[in-house]
């Protein structure tokens, strides 16, 4: 059994048929935060209960840094950009393209979406192929989504198959979870400017390094659908502020209580999860059932100067726990080698005997298991126009000009090796990716990679149309510090650079009630 149940019961007919499966999205866990990977912190007990009884696969890897991103790799098998135009501030999956969940559904499948909102709605594509799809109107928590998706499951017909998405932002920002969880590691509160970080929705997104720019709020700007956005750029604002900006430093107390408030996120997480499993296994709903525990991203936490997980691809960002419980795959194992994110895709066709979605590319997470169709590297893209290959032994990040410029592979392949185009990282002597280093051959082998992964996709041009996002989720995004309620002095210049705000323009109010404590230097 998963999990203790508190009464006896008889035993139950074996299973026949085609498995149901529950895809579990625990949105913005990093793998090396987990109790399943060795965390030093017991974050996952639930998980690691069911790893123990499931597959572990050790070196898991989003296909992006951002959520749209990845759970379009999660559910067709293939990278954004394959999708649509590669520019995080318009994209969204076209109607044509086809989910796994419309394959299930064609099959025979029950299909039900239980979305904690966020990116992962309707108005970005992922309505598509299901049944019963349900999303939170803000960013949202397995405690809102858990009960409809186990009520859900429960009223389905016996013998009929199911496949159920279940998803929470428990563990994304602001850290501050309910009750014992918020303080769990954290050993009391912290200092008011931990605090506040903890619990702003976009106060991190003004944070380099180990120093706050209070004045810096994120920059704004106009879609041509009229919407307000959050430019990329404003972290480069950041990074080229001048001596007269504002500067908060932060403690190295600051920054270790701020990520136990993250691990205490992610403790709710599991904690939260658990229920739904034991609610299930109780039911008898988990009898012929596949579990497939994954996360969407990690979260750099300073370990590259940044506090969230857009702004890079690195292991902090990119290596995301991946466990998998039930028929086809063995209790206890552990796997070395290589997944991504589209190789879930993959495997929930190949358990249902769907044909998957046309392009994709994922693997059967089964047949890796055993050994079978192993490769050397992964791929990732991120919102801030970079692309990452990692292998076992080495991390190639390259930022150049915009993903979605027809010129981009010309410059990726033509790039000196040589500046700060390329950082190549040794993961044997530098696993946490600090300190790049300086190796030409490495650099110009693994670019070659790069260009021939690039050169082999055929690269998507839908933009979603702005007005398909709907007031309530454009609300909710605006107050998570994704896109902005008011215009900025100047829209994105012609070279792609948000242009400053004006010093009249209010800082965004979703942080100016997060700052009256701090006090000009």
């Amino acid at each position: 059994m998963l999990l203790l149940v508190a009464c006896a019961e008889a035993p139950r007919p074996a299973p026949t048929g085609p498995p149901n499966v529950l895809l579990v999205s625990l949105d913005t866990v990093r793998a090396d935060h987990t109790s399943v990977y060795g965390y030093g912190r017991d974050t996952t007990p639930g998980l690691a209960a069911l790893a123990a009884e499931g597959t572990v696969f050790e070196n898991a890897f989003s296909n992006g840094n951002e959520s749209a991103w990845s759970h379009a790799a999660l559910f067709t098998g293939r990278f954004a950009s394959e999708l649509a135009s590669p520019v995080y501030e318009t994209y969204g999956i076209p109607p044509g393209v086809a989910l796994v969940s419309e394959a299930l559904q064609a099959s025979g499948y029950a299909t039900g979406a239980f979305s904690a909102g966020g990116h992962v709605t309707g108005d970005f594509g992922f309505d598509q192929g299901w049944d019963l799809f349900t999303a939170q109107p803000s960013f949202g928590s397995l405690y809102d989504t858990g009960p409809l998706a186990s009520a859900w499951i429960a009223a389905l017909p016996e013998g009929k198959p199911w496949f159920a998405f279940l998803h929470g932002y428990d563990a994304h920002r602001p850290y501050k979870r309910p009750g014992p969880w918020d303080h769990l590691y954290a050993g009391g509160r912290g200092s008011p400017l931990a605090e506040a970080i903890c619990r702003s929705p976009c106060l991190s997104e003004m944070v380099l390094k180990d120093v706050l720019f209070p004045e810096l709020a994120p920059a704004w700007f106009t879609h041509s659908g009229g919407a307000q956005i959050m430019a990329s750029e404003a972290y480069d604002r950041l990074a080229t502020a001048g001596p007269e900006a504002q500067r908060v430093g932060l403690t190295a107390e600051d920054r270790a209580h701020i990520v136990a408030h993250y691990d205490g996120a992610i403790r709710y997480a599991d904690s939260l999860l658990g229920v739904t499993l034991a609610q299930l296994e109780a039911a008898g709903k988990l009898d012929n059932t596949v579990v497939i525990v994954v996360s969407d991203h990690g979260e750099d936490l300073l370990d590259h100067g940044y506090m969230n997980h857009r702004t890079g691809l690195y292991d902090s960002c990119t290596r995301v726990p991946l466990v998998v419980w039930g028929p086809g795959f063995e209790g206890g194992k552990r796997v070395d080698g290589l997944v991504d994110g589209r190789d879930v895709a993959a495997t929930i066709a190949a358990l249902a005997g769907v044909m998957p979605g046309a392009g994709s590319k994922g693997r059967d997470l089964r047949s890796v298991a055993r050994g079978e169709g192993l490769v050397d590297a992964t791929f990732a893209e991120g919102v801030m126009d970079q692309v990452s290959v990692r292998t076992a032994d080495h991390r190639l990040v390259y930022r150049g000009s915009s993903l979605a410029d027809p010129g981009f592979l010309d410059a990726l392949r033509t790039a000196p090796l040589y500046g700060d185009q390329f950082e190549l990282y040794a993961l044997a002597t530098d696993p946490g990716e600090t300190t790049p280093v300086q190796d030409t051959v490495t650099t110009g082998a693994l670019r070659d990679r790069l260009v021939a992964w690039r050169a082999g996709l055929s690269m998507g041009d839908y933009e979603l149309p702005q007005e398909q996002v709907s007031p309530e989720v454009a609300a909710s995004l605006r107050e998570h510090g994704y896109w902005g309620d008011a215009a900025p002095s100047a829209p994105l210049a012609a070279g792609g650079t948000a242009a400053p705000p004006a010093a009249s323009e209010p800082v965004d109010a979703a942080c100016v009630d997060r700052l009256p404590f701090l006090d000009a230097p």
